[in-house]
């Protein structure tokens, strides 16, 4: 591989990596605890000559990745007026009698890789309607519209995401059967983890930890705090990067959400905190805090009450942000008891049967983490919809219920009412009511994303083909002849 990524501060690195030469421009002036309001890409240097064809990703509605490739020569040009593509050819866009759209790239996002024959330059682009708007079904546009908001709000969103996936033969057998945290030569996907990550880093992100998960050939990749935009830019980067090394290796890589009964689901958590846009000091923080983080008794007294309107939000609109990412048949056999894939709506500390944690960190890194989601959907609109629950909880001043600080999943019914908790929509059926009637969505996402999510699931109810959600599993189409 070879990465180039732009910054304001900048030292070249020569390194190599388990594939080759890697000749990586790396930033150096990145403030760890306050990255969350950090500009990596302030100007972008230009290159003394831009490739004989770049690309420009953009997503369509399901928030696949998608890419035009166009002319290095026409780059300058492009990145001052965008270019038109053909949007009716581009799902959920436009139809034939009024398909023009056009891409605008983000000048801040070239970037550039290589592995074997294979060779790639990108930047990142939006879509804008033929009069200049944004596009209402662009993912890219909604999330930006909620950071948006944030930041009117005097906030600074930043979020990290936990990728869980599974490392699969061309037989669709696991590569191991080694377990969480395990070590060769039970562990067999060890290289390709070291790997993952030390080219996810080359190319600016932010990696928490890698390590082997509970399935047998699963897998775990955590990007840290970022603004949420990069974030969700980062996720699909870092899947495709995977699906790449593995196409090297002839394995496949699955993200649908249990594709083995038996065996963990593969999980989408994330991690959320708000930043104060002026001074970067982490919002959900309790300054005066005097307690101490081992004392369970101390724990809510972390918490500042912008982090309990925040938790109150997310459990509220739970129903909601279920079904914004459910969209594969396998979404409601992961959420179930016993395998760390939460359903009920509460919240905790240390609780992994909860839907909302607040993980044990010092003080000033208090955030919390939505542990329901899962990969089928949109990263993009998942963001979305997960800040904007957040933010409405903030508005409204939401009072956060008690914690649960018992196993959940254990609770009997008649408990489980007692304690006022109920589970997320579990079908498809009671996802489509949940759309139908929700303003906060509407509010959220806009009606006309809104309205492509009901048919999205009436389809899926219909068994109408979907070839997205067959790139999420071990279908998804080999890149071995590259290699």
């Amino acid at each position: 591989f070879v990465f180039f990524f732009n910054d304001t501060a900048t030292t070249e690195i020569y390194t190599r990596s388990l594939v080759g030469s890697v000749r990586c421009v790396q930033d150096t002036g990145i403030n760890a605890e306050y990255m969350g309001i950090t500009n990596l890409f302030m100007e972008a240097p230009k290159p003394k000559e831009y490739p004989n064809f770049v690309a420009y990703h953009f997503l369509n509605i399901d928030g696949k990745v998608m890419a035009m490739e166009e002319d290095g020569k026409s780059t300058e040009k492009f990145l001052k007026e965008g270019f038109n593509v053909d949007g009716s050819s581009i799902k959920g866009m436009a139809n034939v009698e009024k398909s023009d759209l056009k891409l605008i790239p983000e000048k801040d996002s070239f970037l550039s890789l290589k592995i074997g024959d294979f060779e790639h330059h990108r930047f990142l682009a939006h879509i804008v309607d033929d009069h200049g708007k944004a596009h209402p079904r662009d993912p890219r546009g909604i999330l930006l519209r909620n950071v948006e908001k944030a930041r009117a709000m005097g906030f600074e969103p930043s979020m990290f995401s936990e990728i869980e996936f599974y490392i699969v033969g061309e037989d669709g057998k696991p590569a191991d059967h080694a377990s969480y945290c395990s070590l060769p030569p039970y562990d067999k996907s060890y290289d390709f983890r070291q790997e993952l990550g030390l080219l996810c880093k080359q190319a600016g992100m932010f990696v928490k930890r890698i390590h082997h998960e509970n399935g047998a050939g699963q897998n775990e990749i955590e990007l840290n705090l970022a603004p949420c935009m990069k974030n969700a830019d980062d996720t699909l980067l870092a899947m495709w990067i995977m699906e790449l090394l593995a196409a090297k290796r002839k394995q496949k890589i699955i993200f649908t959400p249990k594709p083995f009964p038996d065996d963990a689901g593969n999980g989408f958590h994330h991690h959320i905190m708000l930043r104060d846009i002026k001074t970067g000091e982490n919002l959900f923080q309790n300054k005066a805090f005097a307690g101490s983080l081992d004392n369970p008794a101390d724990n809510m007294k972390r918490l500042s009450d912008l982090a309990k309107y925040g938790i109150a939000g997310l459990l509220k609109y739970a129903d909601d942000i279920t079904a914004v990412f459910a969209s594969h048949k396998e979404t409601f056999i992961r959420l179930q008891p016993n395998f760390e894939a939460p359903f009920l709506k509460c919240w905790d500390f240390s609780n992994r049967t909860a839907l909302v944690r607040v993980p044990k960190t010092s003080i000033e890194m208090t955030r919390f983490e939505y542990r329901g989601g899962d990969l089928s959907g949109s990263t993009h609109l998942y963001g979305a919809v997960l800040l904007a629950a957040v933010l409405k909880g903030i508005e409204d001043k939401l009072v956060i219920p008690p914690n649960a600080d018992f196993n959940v999943e254990k609770l009997s019914p008649e408990d489980l009412k007692k304690h006022g908790i109920e589970p997320v929509p579990l079908s498809f059926e009671k996802c489509i009511e949940t759309l139908k009637k929700s303003k906060f969505l509407e509010e959220a996402l806009g009606p006309e994303m809104v309205s492509y999510l009901i048919k999205r699931d009436e389809d899926i109810l219909k068994g109408v083909s979907d070839k997205h959600h067959q790139n999420l599993s071990n279908k998804s189409l080999t890149l071995t002849n590259l290699f």
